[in-house]
C-alpha cells in the first residue's frame, strides 16, 4: 500500500496535481456557468439561466454543506498522532479551521460533477475522474483521512441530484444527434 501510494504521490506533482485540485474550487465553476450561459444563448437552449445557475449552485451548495457539517462533526485534519481527534464545542465553536470531516474539496468537485453529468450525460466519465483525482490529491497531500474524502463525495451528490430534482433541471441536448425521419 505504501509504494503505491508513492507512486500515486509522484504522478500528483506539478500541473496534474493542481488541475485535480482546482476541481475542488469554486472558481473553475463560476467559468463553467458563464461559459454554458454564453453557449446556450447562442444554441437557442431553453432554461438556460436555470442550468447555468444549477452549475454553479450545485458546487457552492455542497461546499456550504461541508462546512456546515465540520463544525458539527468537529473531526480535526490528521495529525501526528495517527488517531482521531475531535474538537470540544468550546474551542472555536463556529469555526471550520483545521476540521476535516467531510471535505469541502471533495463536496465541491462531487457536486459540480453531478451537476456536468446531470446537464451532460456524456460527460460522465471525465467528471467522474477528475472528482476522484481531486479526492486522491487531498489524501495524498495528508489534509484529510479517506473517510473525510467519502463523506465529502457523499455530501456532493446527493445535494447535485436532490438540487436538479428540486430545481428540474433537464439534460442539455448539444451531443445528442436528432434522428431523422427515416430512421427505425
Amino acid at each position: 500500500m505504501g509504494k503505491a501510494l508513492g507512486r500515486l504521490e509522484s504522478l500528483l506533482t506539478g500541473d496534474l496535481y493542481y488541475l485535480f485540485r482546482i476541481w475542488g474550487s469554486l472558481w473553475p465553476w463560476l467559468l463553467f456557468s458563464i461559459a454554458l450561459a454564453l453557449s446556450c444563448r447562442r444554441n437557442n437552449q431553453p432554461n438556460l439561466a436555470k442550468q447555468s445557475a444549477f452549475l454553479l449552485l450545485s458546487p457552492a451548495l455542497s461546499g456550504a454543506l461541508a462546512e456546515l457539517l465540520k463544525i458539527t462533526l468537529r473531526r480535526e485534519r490528521p495529525s501526528p498522532l495517527e488517531t482521531y481527534i475531535f474538537r470540544p464545542f468550546t474551542d472555536r465553536t463556529w469555526s471550520s479551521t483545521g476540521l476535516g470531516l467531510p471535505s469541502s474539496h471533495a463536496a465541491v468537485a462531487f457536486g459540480g460533477s453531478m451537476a456536468l453529468i446531470i446537464l451532460f450525460p456524456r460527460l460522465r466519465q471525465p467528471a467522474l475522474v477528475m472528482a476522484v483525482g481531486c479526492a486522491i490529491t487531498r489524501v495524498v497531500s495528508g489534509a484529510h483521512y479517506p473517510t473525510d474524502i467519502y463523506l465529502g463525495a457523499l455530501v456532493g451528490s446527493l445535494s447535485g441530484i436532490l438540487l436538479a430534482r428540486w430545481l428540474r433541471i433537464p439534460s442539455l441536448q448539444f451531443w445528442h444527434a436528432q434522428p431523422s425521419p427515416d430512421q427505425p
